[in-house]
């Protein structure tokens, strides 16, 4: 008579190793979740020491400009831009929190968070600017592989004009797709700066002015946000951004690069820098800045010309429908989304907060109070997991 397990026995031993995974995977979300928020409050304390460290120089909090509209009910078009002409939707909140939950209304709360996402990112924290030329190959590459996909019999119409369209190489005139309707002499129009927190953060002139000379000469948007500097050590400004870029992309061990280096608003920054180590998500592979690396080795590969390809006027799309691809500087939480960031003038108090795993929030400068009782059932279920710090 040959000895073995009965079916019984095997039975309970399945299920006792199914009950041991079960409680393992269980036990690394909990601590996958942990770590998260860890890093999430780690980064938030980090942020808040550079922006102590920017009032003690300069008296105010970072003045970000207004990108968007802060009102949550203006419509937004399909690239997720407001409406200009101030057309509202006051009745986004058409979700029900318990049946979304239960795999129900996806698309109404998606929707009503496109909308109010706009305004949550009024005041943005990642600086967006056109990409070096060091980047042109990947940028074909990635052009590419859309066109590839183009090819693909199961993608719908519209997907195949997109991807068809692909994107030119080079930081010039032709960095955007659809190119024959888009005009360089149009372009003032468009946000292909974006000039958020870590503008002021970061030394502005290393990080950003790697592009073609004309986006510094020819663009409004540069040189309305900028005020020519002056050489340090003569006091004479620079004779035009030329200049200025010239110096900011000669060799780091010349002269010409320590003057850019040195110009009180960038020497400045080298206070806090050591605080965003490792922090910063970027399309580079390395960016290093006074000597210190601050490329999020973690999480920048999570933003790359596959996922990122930008709308004038908003972060990204990830159904690849934007029209230009920009380099970025920007700090993410521990669940890949950017930082919310809020500072009224005159800049004297601000607001930096997390929208949590869910990847949801709501504007705090709007009143609760003047919401209905499904408005407010919907924005209690986006905001329950937010982690906030505020400053004064």
């Amino acid at each position: 008579m040959r000895k073995g397990f009965t079916l019984v026995e095997m039975l309970i031993v399945v299920v006792v190793i199914v009950t041991l995974m079960t409680i393992t995977f269980r036990l690394g979300a909990l601590n996958n979740t942990s770590w998260r928020r860890n890093l999430t409050v780690a980064r938030l304390q980090r942020l808040e020491n550079c922006l102590s460290g920017y009032y003690a120089a300069f008296g105010s909090y970072p003045p970000v400009a207004t990108h968007n509209s802060r009102n949550p009910f203006l419509k937004v078009d399909g690239w997720g831009m407001q409406n200009q002409n101030g057309d509202e939707s006051t009745d986004i909140f058409g979700w029900n929190p318990d049946t979304f939950r239960r795999g129900k209304g996806q698309a109404a709360e998606a929707n009503a968070w496109d909308q109010v996402r706009a305004a949550c990112a009024a005041q943005p924290v990642g600086c967006y600017f056109p990409f070096p030329n060091t980047e042109n190959e990947s940028v074909q590459a990635w052009s590419d592989y859309l066109r590839d996909e183009a090819s693909d019999a199961e993608i719908s119409e519209s997907r195949k004009r997109i991807f068809a369209a692909g994107f030119d190489a080079g930081s010039g005139a032709n960095i955007g797709r659809f190119s024959a309707y888009v005009d360089k002499t149009e372009w003032r129009d468009l946000q292909l700066f974006k000039f958020g927190l870590m503008s002021y953060l970061l030394p502005r002139f290393l990080v950003m002015m790697n592009a073609d000379e004309s986006f510094y000469n020819e663009y409004a948007q540069w040189t309305g946000n900028n005020t020519m500097p002056s050489d340090p050590l003569t006091g004479i400004k620079f004779r035009d951004w030329y200049e200025v870029r010239r110096n900011a992309n000669a060799k780091r061990n010349t002269g010409d690069y320590a003057k850019v280096a040195n110009i009180p608003s960038q020497a400045v920054c080298a206070r806090w820098m050591p605080n965003l180590a490792g922090c910063v998500s970027t399309i580079h592979d390395g960016l290093s800045v006074f000597g210190i690396d601050l490329t999020d080795r973690d999480h920048s590969s999570e933003f790359n010309f596959s996922t990122e390809i930008f709308s004038p006027g908003t972060y990204g799309s990830r159904d690849y429908g934007g029209q230009y691809v920009l380099d970025f500087c920007t700090v993410v939480d521990g669940w890949w989304h950017e930082f919310y960031y809020y500072s009224p003038a005159p800049y004297q108090t601000y607001i930096l907060w997390s929208a949590g795993p869910n990847g949801r929030t709501f504007p705090p400068w709007v009143s609760r109070d003047g919401l209905d009782a499904k408005a407010n059932r919907c924005v209690a279920a986006w905001t329950e997991d937010d982690i906030v710090n505020m400053s004064h």
